[in-house]
């Protein structure tokens, strides 16, 4: 996923990485009213067409359940906001693009589409923005690239690969899943009713009442559960999404985690075994330089949270100020 100008596998945020364009099988038809306002920054507006957008590019070619949605929209707007306080702090401080430096790379780009025959009016229908739109996703682009490029420094990227080691280094984990998947016709409040089913379900494990693989067996709509949710190791950064990867990696041996929400449904998790690696940072400075983007988008956006003022108009999915509790409309 490329959420600041390196590929991040985030999801963010979005439980996970995923690029492009298009419709998710599964997702909600777009917002009636592409203008509607869903939420201010600094009283500046973010449309429901901008999260449409924004969900058509992580969710393409995704099997999206439709009780999952409402969730990646919040995280999606989530993302923007974050980005929007991020811009305001740059104006606070007095840092980050000019508006030289936009004017400049607004140039540069016109002459490349006038090279290809194309006018900048083209390229605004092409993605269904405005000028103003384009003017901020520039400002964006040069502003974060001003701040990573001081941000990550060698001192930075070993730090942070000693203090998260488990994450970087090849660590792998053993671990066992038990997935409730919501029913295809649910409801976009399905998700909340499975969390509350599944805290339900890991009191009974750590309380002794039944072992994991008793439940897994029991409850799962995994293919993993006739073998009680055993998945086997797994990477940090390998084929699940990265809300699993992270809770997981998070554990220590013979650790329940707290329900985890992804596009599946969903999951409590159990450590059996940790692998410890052996990479050194050398090896994986892509992804230190990726979490890093993201630790300092988090940073710089908390900083701004008491300077700038966000509201929500109830008009699309958003977290609560302040938690990850899912407001749906």
């Amino acid at each position: 996923m490329r959420w600041f100008g390196l590929p991040m596998a985030a999801w963010a945020f979005l439980a996970a990485a995923m690029v492009g364009g298009g419709r998710a099988r599964g997702e909600a038809e777009p917002a009636a009213d592409n203008h509607a306002v869903v939420a201010t920054v600094d009283n500046e507006p973010i449309t429901a067409g901008e999260v449409d957008r924004w969900f058509q590019r992580v969710t393409r070619g995704q099997d999206v359940n439709p009780a999952a949605v409402p969730l990646l929209r919040a995280q999606v707007l989530s993302e923007i906001v974050d980005r929007r306080l991020v811009l305001a702090y740059a104006r606070r401080m007095q840092s980050g693009a000019t508006s030289t430096e936009v004017e400049s790379e607004l140039d540069s780009l016109k002459s490349r589409l006038a090279a290809q025959q194309r006018s900048l009016n083209d390229l605004l229908a092409e993605r269904s923005i405005t000028e103003a739109d384009l003017r901020r996703q520039i400002t964006w682009k040069l502003t974060w690239k001003e701040y990573l490029q001081r941000y990550l420094t060698e001192k930075r990227l070993t730090e942070f690969f000693h203090a998260h080691r488990r994450e970087f280094d090849g660590t792998t984990m053993s671990v066992s899943h038990l997935l409730l998947r919501p029913e295809a016709d649910a409801g976009p409040r399905a998700m909340a009713a499975l969390v509350e089913k599944a805290r339900a379900i890991r009191e009974s494990i750590v309380s002794g009442k039944m072992s994991f693989g008793e439940a897994a067996r029991e409850y799962s709509a995994g293919p993993s559960a006739a073998a009680g949710g055993l998945l086997g190791p797994i990477d940090r950064r390998g084929s699940m999404v990265e809300s699993f990867s992270r809770a997981a990696f998070g554990l220590e041996v013979g650790q329940v985690s707290e329900p985890v929400r992804t596009r599946f449904g969903v999951h409590l998790i159990h450590c059996a075994e940790i692998q410890p690696g052996s990479k050194q940072p050398a090896e994986v400075r892509k992804q230190l330089e990726e979490a890093l983007a993201r630790e300092l988008l988090e940073r710089l956006a908390r900083l701004q949270q008491t300077q700038t003022p966000v509201s929500y108009t109830g008009e699309a999915p958003y977290f609560r100020p302040g938690t990850r509790e899912l407001v749906v409309p």
